[in-house]
């Protein structure tokens, strides 16, 4: 892989980790849904729309809030 794939993985990781926190941080989906929209736009770490977030912050929300069910 290439210095450019390898550095565009490691910064969707990197978001991918920050929205695991922010949705164990959240009382709603929608606030997860909002901070972690901000967190990219303000930051720039995936070039996705904001219902690829969404989606994102959907499936993460299920799996970690699953376990508690």
């Amino acid at each position: 892989m290439s210095k450019t794939g390898a550095w565009i993985m490691e910064l969707q990781e990197q978001f991918e980790d920050k929205v695991a926190d922010i949705i164990k941080e959240s009382e709603n989906v929608a606030e997860a849904y909002a901070t972690a929209v901000k967190l990219n736009n303000d930051n720039h770490y995936v070039s996705w729309d904001n219902m690829e977030i969404e989606c994102l912050v959907d499936d993460m929300w299920s799996e970690v809030w699953s376990k508690y069910q």
